[in-house]
């Protein structure tokens, strides 16, 4: 058993010493940077592939370093002096493959960096997904690691055995944390795009919803980084960091929709959810060489498409599309100029669309998995402060002041 007390603050372990972030003007690398200088007093020096997008770290006092985390010498740069390398970069942009290489090579420059600076502590952000699809009941660090069949997923697993790999092997002091659905201000995947799915169509809640959602705010998370970055105990073990209990994803996707007003899911037996996401591909593969015709700008090919079945649905699509966008699409496709009359009140709208889930994601929302934490209690001391209702609370406040709810 560990003698960590439960109030046990390793904020004042890192003052004045030196720390590098890669991802820092991402969501969870951004909030980790602001509490390194707020809260640690550390020295922060950022990793970034473009300067420009260097907002959030910008406005403190740390040092931006130009590079991209898959060329080493860059990292070795940027690392030089560092005794903590905090790695939260991951690809966000370009092909599937392209992510990957990020993921991996990324981990494989930052592990090189950390032995040329004679072992400096290696926090190394991996996911929960590199469990794979889960079963249902209690998840710990013991279960089996295996693919889940996407890039990203598939990535991380590859980047985090390389990453324990040199642990093991006395190469480099690593920590891996792997946080379940992270959520709160500036969030994407579990914030944003949360919101921006539910406010252009119906989510479907596969099974009702009765899947179990183990959700972090990001504030825990990061408190839990800061931990692995001073304890000896950290050193070559995986962690498990997520919230203190799981919810139904009915209940989870119930305060999105409090946030916007209304309902906007829709509940579908997996079966349901599988056929709906079939016949909605078939629409698409008819739609495709449409949509195939207009990119190659084919004049005749446009005028076959009036009164076809395809082209209500489109028009229906587009309809949806805000209407500075609807006009550049009628002067490409040679239509009605802008209209200056005033529309035709509707007496009401229509009913929003229901997004098809691909078929990884019904089995990723069908399980009833329980995260346990119980080993970062144990050896980090890693206690979450935020609930639910604390966690969403503070979420719809900056959702709002980033005008994500109207």
């Amino acid at each position: 058993m560990s003698d960590i007390p439960p109030s046990f603050d390793p904020t004042g372990l890192l003052a004045g010493r030196r720390v590098l972030v890669t991802g820092g003007s991402g969501f969870i690398g951004g909030r980790l940077v602001e509490r390194l200088i707020e809260e640690c007093g550390a020295r922060v020096r950022v990793l970034v592939r473009d300067v420009a997008a260097a907002v959030r770290p910008a406005r403190f006092p740390v040092e931006i370093a130009r590079g991209d985390v898959t060329r080493r010498e860059d990292v070795l740069a940027a690392a030089r002096g560092c005794e903590v390398l905090f790695h939260c970069a991951y690809g966000t942009t370009g092909s599937q493959t392209a992510r990957a290489r990020v993921n991996v090579e990324g981990t494989r420059s930052v592990l090189y960096a950390a032995a040329a600076e004679r072992g400096a502590r290696v926090v190394h952000l991996s996911t929960l997904m590199v469990y794979g699809a889960t079963a249902d009941g209690d998840l710990d660090e013991t279960s089996p690691r295996r693919k889940f069949g996407n890039a990203y997923s598939d990535s991380k697993l590859e980047a985090e055995r390389l990453a324990l790999g040199w642990a093991r092997a006395g190469r480099a002091p690593v920590a891996v944390l792997q946080p379940t659905g992270v959520y709160g201000p500036w969030g994407g995947v579990w914030t944003g795009q949360v919101l921006s799915t539910l406010r252009t169509g119906r989510m479907i809640l596969v099974d009702g919803g009765e899947g179990l959602a183990n959700m972090v705010y990001v504030d825990d998370l990061v408190s839990a980084m800061l931990l692995a970055a001073v304890r000896d105990e950290a050193a070559g073990q995986a962690f498990l960091i997520s919230g203190e209990e799981a919810v139904s994803w009915r209940v989870l996707y119930g305060y999105f929709e409090r946030f916007l007003g209304g309902s906007r899911t829709v509940a579908m037996s997996a079966r349901e959810a599988r056929a709906f996401w079939s016949s909605r591909r078939r629409r698409l593969g008819r739609l495709a060489p449409l949509l195939l015709g207009l990119v190659r700008d084919d004049r005749d090919f446009r005028e076959r498409l009036v009164g076809t079945r395809e082209v209500s649905l489109a028009r229906e699509l587009g309809s949806r599309l805000p209407e500075a966008v609807q006009d550049a699409l009628k002067r490409r496709l040679g239509g009605a100029k802008r209209k200056t009359a005033a529309p035709t009140p509707r007496s009401a709208d229509p009913p929003l669309p229901i997004h098809p889930l691909h078929p990884q994601m019904i089995r990723f929302f069908t399980p009833k998995t329980r995260v346990r934490i119980d080993k970062a209690k144990r050896l980090l001391g890693y206690r979450p402060v935020f609930d639910l209702d604390r966690g969403m609370e503070l979420t719809e406040s900056w959702a709002r002041w980033a005008n994500l709810l109207d």
